[in-house]
């Protein structure tokens, strides 16, 4: 028996090499794109990422990218050499997929001359100042500002070259990374997801979509193993225990419009992996507020339960996202429970006070903002921002060229064009960028 299951091994292994892949005609992007050219309109907010990409069973499409010194990855190409293919979404600002990346670099030792790992450079998932696409709200992030890796949404292929090498500079990646085109083709058709995965069979056949790599019941060791013919064991099991540790204080103080952070720590100091789920219990918000849920992923705010793996031995950061409107106090309780013992549970309170900038009677909604004159000759001024203490002026490569004081800003000496100007207060942005045309 041990005879014939080498023997049938090899029998798909070649079978897999002679293999012609049948893919649907290609996506697109074509040439390398020049550094000038603008990246295309994002939408507002996407689906939820667990309704996009791609189903398990139907013919990929054909792609070509490029790195950032301009080398091009074809996938018809890559499957002609008869090895599956393992694409992988990224972004610089997506902790999740900074979280994967031992994964990723695993999976490139483990089984680099069997399969070809590429990771695809798409949208910023938590821009800083800009809007995510995945939220339709500005989402920066506590773990962003907490390890300082803030970028706003580029606007031009040059502008995501750039970012790609920040990363490329701050971590050790094994695998190759290839951006997507201007008008993210990639993305559109294969996401929008900020962290999903596609093992490509040599036949041109998506074998396994993971809407997030290796997450849950999507196990990548597992799934190229049962595409390669080896030996599998992806039986799940969930024990152990895990404790909830306070970081932040209960009661969280923020300005109106901005967003309030509560934090905690799941830690599982067992030799078994454990199985959390968390739910928002009970919440008494402000109108116009909304909450979210950020552990393993972070959540859309309709999401009030999440399943989360706490792999044994290890600590997960929680945040608890307060979006706040106006000025009021919201309240959530949030339940921790291991599922596979019932006793092993916690509960934490979180209260977020917005209080209304300097003392001011308006609270400063994003939503109100306003920048005239527009166009501008001399000067501008951003209306509607009670408590404003600051403005900064972005060129269109979104370059810092002014900083001021206050609600005004002198423009005299900007070069004609477009620019965006963002409201600062208290050292933090408020609302979203607002664009103005300088003449």
């Amino acid at each position: 028996m041990r005879f014939l299951f080498f023997s049938n091994m090899a029998f798909g292994l070649c079978a897999a090499v002679m293999a012609q892949p049948a893919l649907l005609p290609s996506i697109g992007i074509g040439a390398l794109p020049a550094d000038s050219d603008p990246i295309c309109p994002l939408p507002f907010q996407t689906p939820p990422i667990t309704s996009c990409g791609r189903p398990d069973g139907e013919q990929a499409a054909d792609f070509t990218l490029f790195d950032v010194d301009g080398n091009a990855f074809n996938l018809e190409s890559a499957l002609l050499q008869g090895k599956p293919v393992l694409v992988i979404s990224s972004s610089y600002t997506c902790p999740v997929f900074r979280n994967k990346v031992p994964v990723i670099n695993d999976v490139v030792a483990t089984y680099g001359s069997q399969i070809t790992t590429i990771v695809v450079y798409t949208p910023e998932a938590h821009p800083y100042l800009d809007i995510s696409p995945y939220f339709g709200a500005v989402n920066t992030g506590q773990e962003n500002i907490n390890a300082g890796i803030l970028y706003e949404q580029p606007e031009t292929y040059g502008e995501r070259k750039a970012v790609l090498q920040e990363l490329l500079d701050s971590m050790q990646i094994d695998a190759p990374i290839y951006l997507d085109g201007p008008c993210n083709n990639w993305w559109d058709y294969y996401g929008p997801q900020p962290n999903n995965a596609y093992l490509i069979g040599t036949d041109g056949g998506i074998f396994r979509h993971h809407d997030w790599l290796h997450r849950n019941d999507d196990d990548i060791y597992c799934d190229i193993d049962s595409m390669l013919g080896l030996p599998t064991d992806c039986a799940q099991s969930f024990g152990g225990s895990f404790t909830v540790q306070s970081v932040s204080n209960d009661t969280i103080w923020g300005d109106a419009g901005t967003t309030i952070t509560g934090h905690a720590a799941l830690t599982n100091s067992t030799n078994e992996d454990c199985l959390v789920r968390i739910v928002k219990l009970q919440m008494n918000l402000p109108v116009g507020w909304q909450t979210s849920l950020c552990a393993d992923v972070c959540y859309l705010p309709d999401v009030d339960t999440a399943l989360v793996e706490l792999p044994a031995n290890s600590t997960m950061d929680f945040y608890y996202y307060f979006y706040t409107t106006v000025a009021g106090t919201g309240y959530t309780r949030v339940g921790f429970r291991n599922e596979s013992n019932s006793d092993n549970n916690f509960i934490r309170n979180y209260w977020a006070v917005a209080n209304v900038a300097n003392g001011l009677l308006e609270p400063l909604s994003p939503f109100t903002l306003s920048v005239t004159p527009n166009p501008a000759t001399e000067s501008i001024r951003v209306n509607g921002g009670a408590g404003v203490d600051g403005l900064r002026l972005l060129d269109a490569q979104g370059r810092e060229v002014l900083r001021s004081s206050g609600n005004d800003a002198d423009v005299s000496s900007l070069s004609n064009g477009a620019y965006s100007v963002q409201p600062i207060r208290r050292g933090y942005p408020v609302g979203k960028p607002l664009r103005f045309i300088k003449q």
